[in-house]
């Protein structure tokens, strides 16, 4: 894997549930990308905002970036359109610029760790964990209970007896944070979901890769 690749004159758009990820990149000198910008987490959940956030941030790019060097850290699986089949995430960027290159994960969890990684961690069920980041910590509350609109009813109907667990994919030590400083967090989403909170070590490499091949001819 190549870690010397620039993206001095490349332009990043990616849904903000990566956004501690994408830091954690750029502080530590690996994404020197000339922007980066952000649509709000969760938006999958809402496919008409996630087209107006997504269509404006690329719109954005586009000022700064020509079409071929903006790179889009959006999972293949992130949007769907009920009423249009054939609308997809990739038809939607490509009527920005058919140039503009995706990270080629199926949701944004993907990025962080594959199938060949969730599966051991799941225990060979990956199906029935609830996958989450750092990112999804911070805004649970606001795709579930704003978003979806579930109360807690909602949440022990929908999740106990599907997922045995979440796991907390972790490449930026949140969980020394959440275990020392805020445990209360997590107890609150393991009341909420009724579903035990697990968090998993991993590395950035695979979304380092990724983005890396977004940027290579």
């Amino acid at each position: 894997m190549n870690h010397h690749v620039s993206f001095e004159d490349r332009c990043i758009v990616s849904c903000g549930i990566l956004r501690p990820e994408l830091s954690a990149l750029a502080e530590a000198g690996f994404l020197d990308a000339r922007k980066i910008l952000y649509t709000p987490p969760g938006l999958h959940v809402l496919p008409d905002k996630l087209e107006q956030h997504l269509s404006r941030a690329l719109a954005k790019a586009k000022e700064e970036c020509a079409p071929r060097n903006i790179v889009v850290a959006y999972g293949r699986r992130c949007y769907t359109n009920l009423e249009n089949a054939g609308k997809s995430v990739d038809t939607l960027i490509a009527s920005h610029g058919p140039d503009i290159r995706r990270v080629q994960a199926e949701y944004g969890y993907d990025m962080l760790a594959g199938l060949d990684q969730r599966t051991p961690i799941s225990g060979g069920q990956p199906e029935k964990v609830l996958w989450f980041t750092p990112g999804w910590l911070s805004a649970w509350k606001t795709i579930y209970q704003k978003y979806f609109g579930w109360d807690k009813a909602d949440a022990n109907a929908n999740f106990p007896g599907y997922y045995k667990k979440i796991v907390v994919l972790d490449a930026i030590g949140a969980s020394a944070r959440y275990n020392t400083d805020e445990p209360e967090k997590i107890l609150e989403l393991f009341d909420w979901t009724g579903v035990p909170v697990e968090f998993e070590p991993i590395t950035l490499d695979r979304f380092k890769k990724l983005l890396s091949q977004c940027v290579q001819p």
